[in-house]
């Protein structure tokens, strides 16, 4: 483990961290909105919109930011993200009403879309490490939100639901110095000829199609439904101590699974792990189609950590367009499939049950994955594999 410490993995380190203390107010939101909207000045309705209007911003963004870190440095992208990050927590204890708290959420899904692909883009800096590299910069991501999800909460309950933000607004000011403390690259990865347009709204290769896929079935419809299926079960409010399990163990998992995966990856290949991954993802999906909750539930969290982390460490392999712009568009139809997931899910749910819902994802995800393996990107990361 003695690469872990090597001066090549400082800006890793900084970065993720940056990330990490910036997801503080983002994380507590979820937990915290939905049963406090009165005192936000929103309606339920409102809550929907709110916590789902910074996914949608980023889908059409990260292209423009990928391009401005390009222009502006990684380092700068990302001290001017974390600043806005920290101004977006201070606007959810400051503001009330649906327009300012809008506003506020679409200023943090630009500083999420900034600090992400500022993450991503030191993580495959060094090709032949990417996927360790990411792997335990995504694991560092999660602790941030663990800390919202626990003593946020409490301390929530102790100065109020308002009030809290702005607790966790000054420290996350402790992200500055790490920001400032960063270097940029000193050498830009890879590139093909470069195009003055960003290209991450041009028709989806493979691997794009299949992270739709995992954002729709996934972090959508899965996150948004789990609590529902549960209750063919149990009583709603064991369903929703179940729930929240769920998704607490989510982000526990991604710890470990996500550096797991990647150094499965760096050792035997991004292709190998990816291929199980998926198959778990399909396997997971299927079960609680046919109500196995908990064996389903775990094969969708695992493969969903390994899965976070394979995806982007594939598309850094390949040739096309530089790999911020390749990660940007990979990330980019992942927020397409999870910002439609919980769209879609009230209207699917009137013309079908939540356990058909997701043995059709698991059909689709399979045949997803069959094209995926088929394609010529397959074939050209099995060419550039390092």
């Amino acid at each position: 483990m003695r690469i872990l410490f090597l001066p090549s993995w400082r800006n890793l380190w900084l970065s993720s961290g940056v990330l990490s203390i910036s997801l503080l107010g983002d994380a507590l939101l979820y937990v915290v909105l939905p049963v406090n909207d009165h005192l936000f000045g929103v309606s339920m309705i409102w809550v929907g919109i709110l916590l789902a209007v910074n996914r949608v911003i980023r889908t059409f963004t990260y292209g423009w930011i990928a391009l401005l870190g390009e222009q502006i440095g990684l380092k700068n992208l990302c001290i001017i993200s974390a600043i806005t990050a920290i101004l977006s927590t201070f606007g959810y204890s400051l503001f009330s009403g649906p327009i300012p708290l809008a506003l506020a959420r679409i200023l943090w899904g630009l500083s999420y879309a900034g600090l992400l692909l500022v993450t991503l883009a030191y993580a495959v800096e060094d090709r032949s490490k990417a996927g360790i590299r990411i792997g335990f910069s995504r694991a560092v991501e999660q602790i941030g939100p663990l800390v919202a999800l626990t003593f946020g909460t409490w301390l929530a309950g102790q100065v109020g639901p308002k009030n809290v933000f702005s607790y966790l607004a000054y420290a996350s000011l402790l992200c500055l110095p790490f920001a400032f403390a960063l270097k940029n690259p000193s050498r830009k990865p890879p590139s093909a000829k470069r195009k003055k347009k960003t290209n991450v709204f041009s028709q989806p290769n493979s691997f794009d199609f299949l992270i739709f896929l995992m954002g729709l079935a996934i972090d959508g419809i899965f996150t948004v439904t789990i609590s529902l299926m549960w209750l063919n079960h149990v009583t709603p409010e064991t369903a929703i101590i179940l729930g929240g399990l769920v998704l607490t163990g989510r982000r526990l998992m991604e710890m470990m699974t996500a550096p797991l995966a990647g150094i499965i990856s760096d050792t035997f290949g991004v292709q190998k792990p990816l291929i199980f991954a998926s198959i778990l993802a399909i396997c997971g999906l299927f079960f609680v189609g046919y109500g196995w909750l908990i064996i389903g539930s775990v094969f969708i969290i695992v493969a969903r950590g390994a899965l976070g982390t394979l995806f982007p460490t594939a598309v850094s392999l390949l040739k096309e367009g530089s790999a911020l712009e390749n990660l940007a568009r990979n990330q980019t139809w992942r927020d397409i499939g999870a910002a439609v997931g919980p769209f879609g899910t009230g209207f699917l749910l009137i013309i079908a049950s939540p356990m058909l819902i997701h043995t059709s994802l698991s059909i689709g995800f399979a045949l997803s994955f069959i094209w995926l393996i088929n394609s010529s990107s397959w074939r050209e990361i099995r060419k550039n594999k390092l």
